[in-house]
């Protein structure tokens, strides 16, 4: 019964990743064209490391939501882990050099590490 529950959290999870990263390409990508202004303060910039690390942590997220909807746990687990390093790095590039918080990049880290941990208590 434990695994079934988690395997009902990880399709949850992988959901909102594939929502997260469809949603995060699409305010990044809206900041770039000057759309949109104050969402993702490195966007604005057009920092190109900050650009790199958004796309490179929303296409991670949808592959991960797709291997998480699949039930792949391996894959899930192992693209959580990148999926939060990316996050973390894009977290911390962001504080550092233009002295923000980024509120996608802390979910990107949360949700990597919840990944990381149903994934590993299903298997």
């Amino acid at each position: 019964m434990g695994n079934n529950n988690n395997s009902g959290i990880l399709k949850f999870f992988g959901v909102l990743m594939i929502l997260f990263g469809l949603i995060y390409a699409a305010l990044g990508t809206a900041a770039l064209i000057g759309e949109l202004g104050g969402i993702l303060p490195g966007h604005e910039a057009q920092e190109t490391l900050v650009v790199v690390l958004a796309y490179a942590v929303a296409l991670i997220a949808i592959v991960l939501g797709i291997a998480c909807v699949k039930g792949a746990l391996g894959v899930s687990r192992a693209l959580g882990l990148v999926f939060a390093a990316f996050g973390l790095v894009s977290l911390i590039y962001l504080q550092v050099t233009q002295d923000t918080f980024s509120i996608f990049d802390c979910v990107a880290l949360v949700f990597g590490i919840a990944i990381v941990y149903v994934a590993g208590k299903s298997n």
